[in-house]
C-alpha cells in the first residue's frame, strides 16, 4: 500500500510544508496518548502528518526510521531527510518541531537524499555454519534458525550436544526445538509468526491460507489485510507451505508456494539480490535489499530447487544468498538462515518420507531415487543420516 502518495506530496509541495510521520506500533502503550497531544499543538499544523504502523508498513520503518518506537520523521516536500526525533517528551518534540520548521523556512538546512541500501554479493562460503554453531554455544541468545544450524551440526559431531541445556534461547520457537514438551505462545496477528508455526508443525497449515491472495501470490502481512508483498512475509509463508507439502504431499501448497515464488522474482527481484518490497511510491523506489529477508527467501528458492529439480529456483537461492552474505558477515541472525540455505544447496539431502528430528540438509520428496525410507546425498543412497559425512563442515 502506498503511504506518501501523489496527493501527499502535491499538497507538500504547494503549501510548502514538511512531512511527518509518527512512527508507533501495538506494543507503545503512550504513543496513542503522544500522538493525540502532538496533534493539538500549533506546530503541528505547519506540518502534513502521517500515523505510521511500524510493523504494518516495515518498509518505510526500515528506510525512515532505526526501528525505535516511537519515532517521528521529517522529510521535505521532495522527500529529502530533515530531521528524526526519538522521544516521548513532549516540551522536547515540541521545541524540536518548531527549530526544524524555522530552519527549514529560513533554509538553514538541507534535507539529506535517502539513500539506498544495495550491498555488493560475495559467494556463498561454508565458514558461516561454524560461525552459527559458535554463536550458540558461546551463549548468544538464539533465535529458531540458529538452533537449527546448531542442531544439524550436532547430528553429525555429536559432542556439540553436550553444550544443550547450557543454550540461552531467543524466544519460545527456539526453546521449543530442543524441548518439544513447552508450549508456544505468539501473536497470530501477523503472517510472519503464523508461517513459522506452521513451518514446525504447531499449527493448521489452513490457517496460512487466510494471508495469501490465491490469484497474485502476495503475502498480506498481517489479519489487518492493510499491507502486502513484503518479502519476508512471501518467503516465510513459502517456506510454511513447503513444510505443509513436505508433510502430506498435498500439491495445493507446493502450487500455491509457486505463485509466491513467481511473485518473487517478478516482483521483488534486483540485480543484486531481492527487494524487501514493491516499488509503490517515491520511497519504496528506494532500493532495499534486506539480509534476513534475502536468507530467508534464499531457504525458500532452495527448497523448491530440492522439490522440483528446476535449475532456476537454485539460481534464484544463490542470488538471495549471496545478497544476505554482502550485507553482512556478523549478524548471527542473518549467517543462520545463510547457512541453512547453504546446506540445502550444497549438502542437499533428499528423504522420500517423514523424519522425526531436524537437519537442514534434508528436504523430503515425492522421489529421491531411493527405496522408502533411505536418505539420497551425492549420487548415493544412504539408510541413515548419521552415515553421511559432509564435504562442507
Amino acid at each position: 500500500m502506498m503511504l506518501i502518495n501523489n496527493r501527499v506530496i502535491d499538497d507538500a509541495k504547494f503549501y510548502d510544508k514538511p512531512i511527518l510521520l509518527f512512527f508507533t506500533d501495538d506494543n507503545c502503550i503512550d504513543c496513542d496518548k503522544l500522538y493525540q497531544q502532538l496533534d493539538k499543538l500549533y506546530i503541528t499544523s505547519k506540518y502534513l502528518t502521517l500515523k505510521v504502523h511500524a510493523l504494518e508498513y516495515i518498509q518505510y520503518t526500515v528506510r525512515l526510521s532505526r526501528g525505535v518506537i516511537p519515532t517521528i520523521t521529517i522529510l521535505d516536500p521532495y522527500l529529502n531527510l530533515l530531521g528524526v526525533i526519538e522521544s516521548k517528551d513532549l516540551k522536547f518534540i515540541e521545541s524540536k518541531l518548531r527549530e526544524l520548521f524555522d530552519n527549514y523556512k529560513n533554509k538553514k538546512i538541507k534535507g539529506i537524499k535517502l539513500e539506498e541500501f544495495v550491498p555488493e554479493p560475495i559467494d556463498p562460503i561454508p565458514s558461516i555454519i561454524y560461525e552459527t554453531v559458535n554463536r550458540v554455544i558461546e551463549g548468544f541468545e538464539a533465535d529458531s534458525r540458529m538452533i537449527e544450524v546448531y542442531l544439524t551440526y550436532s547430528n553429525v559431531y555429536k559432542d556439540y550436544l553436550k553444550a544443550k541445556d547450557k543454550i540461552k534461547y531467543a524466544d519460545g520457537l527456539a526453546r521449543y526445538l530442543l524441548d518439544r514438551n513447552i508450549k508456544v505462545e505468539m501473536d497470530k496477528t501477523y503472517s510472519a509468526n503464523v508461517a513459522m508455526l506452521v513451518n514446525y508443525g504447531l499449527e493448521s497449515s489452513e490457517d496460512l491460507l487466510d494471508f495469501i491472495n490465491v490469484n497474485t501470490g502476495e503475502v498480506y502481512r498481517s489479519k489487518r489485510k492493510m499491507n502486502r508483498g513484503i518479502l519476508l512475509d512471501q518467503a516465510l509463508v513459502g517456506n510454511a507451505l513447503l513444510s505443509a507439502y513436505e508433510r502430506t504431499f498435498n500439491e495445493e501448497y507446493l502450487g500455491l508456494s509457486f505463485k509466491i515464488a513467481n511473485y518473487i522474482k517478478d516482483n521483488l527481484q534486483h540485480e543484486k539480490g531481492f527487494r524487501d518490497s514493491k516499488i509503490e511510491d517515491e520511497i519504496t523506489k528506494i532500493a532495499y535489499l534486506e539480509p534476513i529477508s534475502n536468507s530467508e527467501t534464499s531457504i525458500f528458492f532452495a527448497r523448491l530447487w530440492n522439490i522440483t529439480n528446476d535449475e532456476n529456483y537454485k539460481n534464484f537461492a544463490l542470488k538471495a544468498l549471496s545478497s544476505a552474505l554482502g550485507a553482512t558477515l556478523d549478524n548471527p541472525k542473518v549467517i543462520a538462515r545463510a547457512s541453512i540455505a547453504y546446506l540445502k544447496i550444497f549438502e542437499s539431502v533428499r528423504a522420500n518420507s517423514q523424519i522425526d528430528y531436524i537437519d537442514s540438509r534434508i528436504t523430503v520428496v515425492k522421489d529421491n531415487g531411493c527405496e522408502k525410507g533411505m536418505l539420497y546425498y551425492d549420487g548415493r543412497c544412504y539408510s541413515k543420516i548419521d552415515d553421511i559425512l559432509p564435504k562442507s563442515f
